[in-house]
């Protein structure tokens, strides 16, 4: 039986028990020695000036070139294939020396980009859909896992949260089973200090119950992907509730686009600031929101180079070489997400450059039935699916999802039954569903191909 069975067939109190059990494993791996001390010197590091951060970056861009170069099977290649050799790369001037790394130089082989001197009891594996629709596998060791959990802990300070502060977390994870229809649709893990709140339950309905909820928990902070954050926002605002009646001082979103309709809604109904933050699964680039609200390049997790765009004037792609994943480097990685570039300071007096508006990820919402809404169908339809080179999933209605999706070598009736069982564990067994093979999905030539497409009207 599996951990996820094992935890769905026990009662809530033992559910947050063994949340409880996790979020202490996490502690001990995430916010340990290395990770208080990673958090030092980034905190010292914000008053840094630009030229003392760009030599910073400049031997740290050295020590991963050298590692990739003489562990990493695809590095080692590259390097030959142009004639040059480690110490070429003397800083981020010469990265240009380098060609661009695409996502589809990595799916084609992700093996290739895994470092062979790494230990893999220490190396996480996951899987991510992106946008194109197309699963990756990724890479990170422990050091990238405490290094990002530092970057993230110092823009919660920034928002003046303590290690100490409670935090109430909306998340599309299964922390209550989907069977489940009254409450509690949360769990508490008490080493983390946090309330996990299902996504998967909300829905207009409900709301009453997570007010309540997050009223009770009395959490400093609130965190989730903004989509998800501006449903429950859009649920409140309609019941009229007061923001008064909320303690939040803060709000972190992620993970996706945050729109300025829904920052509007979400800092009135919770009344506080969103800090955002923006990163990838490939854990190529970060920025940040600070306490003045600015978009700030983090310096410290990679070097960040901005490709310009002649089909959209005034933007540029964001270009990202992470410094801290020894597992899976990747140098040059083009993300496929767009920013505007400004040239003001900002008052916060950080040296971090500014950036406006950042343009990536944004999600449709799958709708049930009975009012609850899902985010992130992608994650949902095909978690535990491998062999699909790519897919595209469309909610017809209420009660109809097509998937079409080209199969991989190894793609099986298996298969096939998981994601039927993962779209009628969450949308209910009466859901009719779909599956459409085909060799090749066609666009739309007029719009961006997306993974996931509702007809329902939210």
């Amino acid at each position: 039986m599996s951990k996820n069975k094992i935890y769905e067939k026990n009662p809530a109190a033992l559910q947050s028990l063994l949340l409880t059990g996790r979020g202490f494993l996490y502690n001990f791996l995430r916010q340990g020695g290395i990770f208080r001390k990673m958090l030092s010197e980034l905190e010292s590091m914000e008053h840094f000036d630009a030229g003392k951060i760009r030599e910073w970056q400049n031997k740290k861009l050295s020590l991963l070139v050298r590692h990739s170069y003489k562990n990493v099977p695809y590095y080692n290649r590259i390097f030959k294939k142009l004639g040059i050799i480690p110490a070429d790369i003397k800083g981020m001037e010469d990265l240009k020396k380098l060609p661009f790394l695409t996502k589809e130089d990595v799916r084609r082989n992700p093996e290739d980009f895994l470092a062979r001197n790494i230990n893999r009891f220490f190396v996480r594996k996951n899987f991510t859909s992106g946008t194109s629709g197309k699963p990756l596998k990724l890479y990170r060791d422990l050091y990238s896992v405490n290094f990002e959990n530092a970057i993230v802990w110092r823009q919660r300070k920034w928002g003046g949260l303590d290690f100490s502060d409670r935090i109430a977390a909306l998340r599309e994870e299964q922390i209550v089973p989907f069977g489940v229809k009254k409450p509690p649709f949360w769990r508490y893990s008490m080493p983390e200090k946090r309330l996990f709140l299902s996504a998967y339950h909300l829905s207009e309905e409900n709301v009453s119950y997570y007010v309540k909820a997050i009223k009770d928990f009395k959490p400093k902070a609130i965190e989730a992907e903004p989509s998800l954050l501006y449903i429950l926002a859009r649920f409140i605002k309609k019941q009229g509730i007061s923001s008064g009646t909320f303690s939040i001082k803060s709000i972190f979103t992620s993970s996706e686009m945050l729109m300025d309709t829904h920052r509007q809604i979400i800092e009135e109904v919770f009344g506080a600031r969103i800090y955002d933050f923006y990163g990838n699964a490939e854990r190529a680039a970060a920025i940040g929101t600070c306490e003045k609200g600015n978009y700030h390049v983090l310096p410290e997790y990679g070097i960040t180079e901005f490709l310009p765009l002649s089909a959209e004037p005034g933007k540029v792609e964001i270009v990202g070489t992470a410094l801290h994943n020894y597992a899976m480097p990747l140098l040059r990685y083009r993300t496929g997400d767009m920013a505007e570039l400004l040239d003001s300071d900002c008052a916060c007096n950080r040296k971090f450059r500014t950036i406006g508006k950042i343009k990536g990820r944004i999600s449709d919402f799958l709708i049930c039935k009975d009012g609850r809404i899902a985010v992130d169908a992608c994650y949902l339809t095909l978690k535990g699916v491998d062999n699909i080179l790519q897919s595209q999933i469309i909610q017809e209605d209420l009660d109809t999802i097509s998937i079409k999706f080209i199969p991989g070598e190894n793609f099986s009736k298996k298969d096939k039954d998981k994601i039927m069982n993962n779209v009628k564990a969450y949308m209910g067994p009466e859901v009719e569903v779909f599956l459409e093979q085909d060799s090749k999905i066609a666009n739309d030539k007029t719009t961006k191909y997306r993974p996931f497409i509702s007809k329902v009207k939210l």
